[in-house]
């Protein structure tokens, strides 16, 4: 058997393992500055300095500014989605008001575990833009669908206040996000970290009382 055939595929699997890792660690500063800084605040070099990959390289992966962009946030997302199925998994069997708690605390969670995903949304969503456009018809419109969903079911069940459930959407979604988002703030005012496991469940027992209405 040819030796230099055998040791091509290995080449090949090795040179794209590579790729893949430099993909992934360009790709997981880029979500951290542009969920801190925004589109705007964020240079090609500024992730370049964050991952230890030369700009060159970086556009060479992705293009442009605006590819890294997007692709950190099809990363993102898949990382949010993943986790959002995972968790609803708890949900499986339930119904009534237990179901609501359970789906409630598998939104919550899954913010905790990806800040950056809210963080980024609400540095893109204060001025309308193309990126704002894909990223909400690409990527956030389904996972608002999915609790504009559980609400109009809830109230259904009378389980949670009367209203449009978009508006409602959005009070939800402040409330379940915004001591994870404001983390920094959180902690200067209460000198406690809300990512801590310990927070986020005080936080999700909070939610709960808010929200749901008692059977």
């Amino acid at each position: 058997m040819n030796t230099k055939t055998q040791s091509r595929p290995a080449r090949t699997n090795e040179r794209e393992a590579q790729r893949e890792a430099t993909q992934s660690r360009i790709l997981d500063a880029a979500i951290t500055l542009f969920a801190q800084r925004g589109f705007a605040g964020a240079s090609v070099s500024d992730v370049a300095r964050a991952c230890g990959a030369p700009v060159p390289l970086i556009m060479y992966h992705f293009k442009s500014k605006q590819g890294v962009w997007e692709a950190a946030v099809e990363r993102l997302y898949a990382r949010v989605n993943a986790q959002l199925a995972e968790e609803l998994e708890s949900t499986q069997g339930l119904t009534g008001l237990p179901f609501y708690k359970a789906a409630i605390r598998a939104h919550i969670t899954t913010l905790a575990a990806h800040p950056e995903h809210m963080r980024l949304l609400l540095q893109e969503g204060a001025e309308r833009t193309p990126r704002l456009e894909w990223l909400i018809d690409r990527h956030q419109k389904p996972l608002n669908d999915k609790i504009i969903a559980l609400i109009i079911s809830a109230q259904g069940e009378d389980l949670i206040a009367a209203g449009d459930p978009t508006h409602l959407m959005f009070v939800l979604s402040g409330a379940f996000s915004l001591p994870i988002v404001l983390a920094p703030e959180y902690e200067i005012l209460t000198g406690k970290n809300s990512i801590e496991t310990r927070q986020i469940e005080a936080h999700i027992d909070a939610c709960l009382e808010l929200i749901l209405k008692p059977v």
